[in-house]
């Protein structure tokens, strides 16, 4: 899903994600191919993230061109524990940033360096998971933005959690925002094997038109 959550992979674990995502407009349709996303615990409450992919994008009336999209390393710090305080919260500040200017003029990546300081929380209420996100996101390039989310998972198995989310990004005075709905299933074959699928949509997306977006991935978690 979009919106973050405060776990962390324990002390000396690694969580690694790997995937397909898609996002389709009118007239275009970008691929990552793969995803990756590589997260390490450092103690029980420390997550290092990288985070990066190479992109393939297809244009109506043009070739397909590929490249190296944006990198993302972030550290991300559970501060509260819901068994001792209630509620998971952390606070996951991050950079992104491009590696290959070419890939900025070719439209594979965003221009600029940008900076995020969201903060997670997230609560269990038996079978039903509540996690939201808010925070803010500077760029080098552009406006400052807020971004906040909110997913509800639900045990459907002891394995299978079914996801809805709604994300939004917006200026800072919350106008002229870009609202994605958001579903996932999240199923574990085994406790280090663990496959992640979404499917998506744009509700509003005020500067381009609206989006379809996929996510296929697998977990390993050792």
């Amino acid at each position: 899903m979009i919106t973050d959550d405060p776990g962390t992979p324990g002390n000396g674990k690694w969580e690694n994600n790997f995937a397909i995502t898609f996002e389709h407009r009118p007239g275009e349709t970008a691929y990552d191919v793969p995803e990756i996303d590589l997260n390490y615990g450092v103690g029980d409450h420390i997550q290092l993230t990288l985070q990066t992919a190479p992109v393939l994008l297809k244009r109506s009336g043009q070739g397909l061109i590929g490249g190296w999209g944006g990198t993302e390393a972030a550290v991300k710090w559970r501060f509260l524990d819901e068994a001792t305080s209630g509620v998971d919260m952390s606070m996951f500040p991050r950079v992104l940033f491009n590696v290959s200017q070419s890939s900025v003029r070719r439209g594979l990546a965003e221009d600029g360096t940008r900076f995020q300081t969201p903060f997670q929380i997230a609560k269990t209420f038996g079978r039903l998971h509540v996690d939201a996100e808010f925070g803010p996101l500077a760029s080098t390039v552009g406006r400052s933005e807020w971004l906040y989310g909110i997913v509800c998972g639900f045990d459907v198995a002891k394995t299978t959690m079914l996801m809805a989310e709604l994300h939004d990004e917006s200026r800072m005075n919350f106008s002229r925002d870009v609202l994605t709905l958001n579903f996932g299933l999240r199923h574990e074959f085994t406790e280090n094997y663990i496959l992640i699928v979404s499917m998506g949509h744009e509700l509003r997306s005020p500067n381009q038109p609206t989006a379809l977006i996929g996510y296929f991935g697998m977990q390993f978690v050792y």
